[in-house]
C-alpha cells in the first residue's frame, strides 16, 4: 500500500552494519601491520604513509558505513509503524464502504469512510517524511571524513609500483599512450600534445623528478599559476599505460592529478584547458568550431591560421567533441605507403582528442587517446576535411608553446 517495503529496509540496514564491521576489523588490521614494521628510513616512511591513509580512510568508511545503517534502522522503524497504521485504517476503509454500498444515506457510514482515508494520507504522509530524513542522513553519511575516504579510495586504486627508470627508458612517443578505464582523456590529449616536440618533452620532463630514498616522483603541478608538488609511488591499475602494459610518465601524471583532484574527480572528465594549465603553470586558450555572432566566443574557423602556426612551434592542441553525440561510420583518411587512404572510423561523443596537425586547407589530423588497436578508430593518425570536422568536433583547446 505505501512505497517502500519495511523489511526490505531492515534487510539493507543489516548488510550495510555488516560491512561497517568487516571495514572496521580490515582497519584494525592495518593498524597492526604498521605497528609491525621494523625498518626505518624514506622508504619506509613513504609505506607507512600508505598504510596511514588506508586505515584512515577505513575509519572513515566504518563511521559513514555505521550512520547509514543507522539511518535505515530508523526509516525501517517508521516505516513499518506507517504501514501498519495504513492496512488499520484501510480495512476500516473497506468495512465502511461496504456499509456506504448498503445503505447511500448512511452518514455515519460516510463519515466512517472519509475519516479512514484520512489516517491513510496520513500515514503515507509519514512514511514520505521519514524516507525523506533517511535519505538526508544518508545523504549526509556519505559526505563525511570525505578527505580520509578520498585517500582510501585512491590508495586502493594506485597499487602498481612506479619503475625508477622510466624517465631514461619510458617511452616518449605519443603514439604509445593507451587511455585505460579512467576517463581522464582531457589530461591525456594534453600530454600527447606536448609529447610531440622535443621542448614538449623537455618540459614534462622537468616538472617529473625521481625520489631515491622514497622510491617515487616528485611532479609539479601548477594551481592557479604556482606550482603544487605531488609524489607519486605508484599508478592506477587501471589507468593510462605507454605502451599497453608499460608504465610511463602519462601514467605518473595521471596519478599525480588523481592524487591532486581526488580519484572521482579525475574520472569524471574535465577540460583540456585545465590540464593544460595544470602541466605548464601558464594560460590556455578554447575556440569553438561553431558559427556564433557572440563577441565573445572565438570561433577555431576565424583563427585556425593562427593556431596552425602554434602547434607548429610546439603548443599542444586538442579537439574534444563537446558534448557531441558518437559519430559513427565517418570516413577520414590516413597515410599508408606514403599515400591518403579512405577509411572509416567512430569518433567517440563526450572525448578529447590530440590534434597532431592541421594543413593549409584546413584539414585536421587527430589522434585518440585509446592509442593503437582500439576498437573505434584502430589508433591511426586520421584526418578529417574542415567541414566535417567542424560538425563532429565542438571546441580546439590550444597551449602556449612550451618555454
Amino acid at each position: 500500500m505505501l512505497p517502500g517495503d519495511a523489511g526490505a529496509v531492515s534487510a539493507a540496514a543489516t548488510q550495510v552494519s555488516g560491512a561497517a564491521t568487516a571495514v572496521a576489523e580490515a582497519g584494525a588490521l592495518v593498524h597492526g601491520q604498521r605497528g609491525a614494521l621494523d625498518w626505518t628510513g624514506a622508504a619506509a616512511d613513504a609505506c607507512d604513509a600508505r598504510l596511514g591513509a588506508v586505515e584512515s580512510g577505513a575509519g572513515a568508511v566504518e563511521s559513514s558505513l555505521t550512520a547509514i545503517a543507522g539511518a535505515l534502522t530508523g526509516f525501517a522503524a517508521e516505516l513499518a509503524a506507517a504501514e501498519e497504521d495504513a492496512r488499520a485504517a484501510d480495512d476500516d476503509r473497506r468495512r465502511a464502504r461496504a456499509r456506504v454500498a448498503a445503505d447511500a444515506l448512511d452518514l455515519p457510514a460516510w463519515y466512517d469512510y472519509l475519516r479512514a482515508r484520512a489516517r491513510v494520507w496520513s500515514a503515507t504522509g509519514r512514511a514520505e517524511a521519514a524516507a525523506g530524513r533517511a535519505a538526508d542522513a544518508v545523504r549526509a553519511a556519505l559526505g563525511t571524513d570525505k578527505p580520509a575516504i578520498d585517500a582510501l579510495s585512491d590508495a586502493a586504486r594506485r597499487d602498481t609500483q612506479v619503475p625508477d627508470d622510466m624517465l631514461d627508458k619510458g617511452s616518449w612517443d605519443q603514439a604509445d599512450v593507451r587511455q585505460q578505464g579512467i576517463g581522464s582523456c582531457y589530461l591525456l590529449s594534453s600530454l600527447m600534445g606536448f609529447m610531440r616536440t622535443d621542448d614538449g618533452d623537455a618540459l614534462l620532463r622537468r616538472n617529473v623528478r625521481w625520489d631515491a630514498l622514497k622510491q617515487g616522483y616528485w611532479v609539479t603541478l601548477y594551481v592557479d599559476g604556482k606550482p603544487t608538488e605531488v609524489f607519486v609511488d605508484g599508478v592506477y591499475d587501471g589507468g593510462v599505460r605507454q605502451p599497453a602494459g608499460t608504465v610511463g610518465l602519462v601514467s605518473v601524471y595521471e596519478a599525480a592529478l588523481g592524487i591532486h583532484l581526488g580519484y572521482a574527480d579525475l574520472d569524471d572528465g574535465g577540460y583540456p584547458e585545465d590540464a593544460m594549465e595544470m602541466i605548464t603553470g601558464r594560460d590556455a586558450s578554447s575556440y569553438t568550431t561553431d558559427d556564433t555572432w557572440w563577441p565573445w566566443d572565438d570561433e577555431f574557423g576565424g583563427n585556425r591560421e593562427s593556431i596552425a602556426e602554434r602547434l607548429a612551434d610546439g603548443a599542444a592542441v586538442t579537439a574534444d567533441t563537446g558534448g557531441r553525440p558518437d559519430a559513427d561510420d565517418v570516413t577520414v583518411q590516413v597515410r599508408r605507403d606514403g599515400e591518403l587512404t579512405d577509411i572509416e572510423v567512430d569518433v567517440v561523443g563526450g572525448h578529447a582528442y590530440m590534434v597532431e596537425r592541421i594543413d593549409d586547407d584546413g584539414g585536421v589530423w587527430v589522434r585518440n587517446p585509446w592509442g593503437q588497436g582500439n576498437g573505434a578508430d584502430g589508433g591511426e593518425v586520421f584526418r578529417m576535411d574542415a567541414d566535417e570536422f567542424a560538425r563532429i568536433f565542438g571546441r580546439v583547446t590550444v597551449s602556449q608553446a612550451p618555454a
